[in-house]
């Protein structure tokens, strides 16, 4: 049975409907889109902070390339705290006030930890120092060093040795 001809209101509700759609998929990519770069800065937030803390459980792990329990529910709480606004500076601040400075990979670098970001240079240009100032005193000594003169009793000894090594 032939199809009926449809009329022009028909042809419009389709035309509306699919604009919707296009209208629809246009917002949705967009707002991926944006969604995606924040996920982005999210992740390398995410990975800096989780960089900076030391597993508790681990031997000189930081908590982001430990598998513990302990480093997985520290970055559960780094999570948490960064979706409900936190800085990086709270963030930090709650795991040193929770578990002390030894949390950090890197202590701050003002009071006695000073010390600790310091001394390693320090001891690097004394031992350079102490190897320079030797060396030169060691060259110079080479330089400076004469024979001792023999007395006559070794001088005739030492020709009365060459005389029988000559003959013999």
């Amino acid at each position: 049975m032939p199809r009926p001809i449809q009329n022009s209101t028909h042809y419009q509700f389709n035309f509306s409907w699919i604009s919707f759609l296009l209208t629809f998929i246009i917002l949705c990519t967009a707002i991926s889109v944006s969604t995606a770069a924040e996920s982005e800065d999210f992740s390398a937030r995410f990975r800096k902070l989780s960089d900076e803390l030391r597993c508790p459980t681990c031997q000189g792990l930081s908590v982001k390339d430990s598998e513990a329990g302990f480093s997985t529910s520290i970055k559960d709480k780094i999570r948490e705290l960064m979706k409900n606004g936190n800085s990086d500076e709270e963030i930090l601040a709650y795991f040193v006030e929770r578990y002390g400075e030894w949390i950090l990979r890197a202590p701050p670098k003002r009071g006695f930890n000073l010390v600790l970001w310091i001394l390693p240079g320090a001891g690097i240009l004394i031992g350079l120092f102490i190897v320079l100032f030797r060396s030169k005193r060691w060259v110079r000594q080479q330089e400076h060093e004469e024979l001792a003169s023999l007395t006559p009793e070794e001088e005739r000894r030492v020709k009365d040795d060459l005389g029988r090594f000559e003959e013999g």
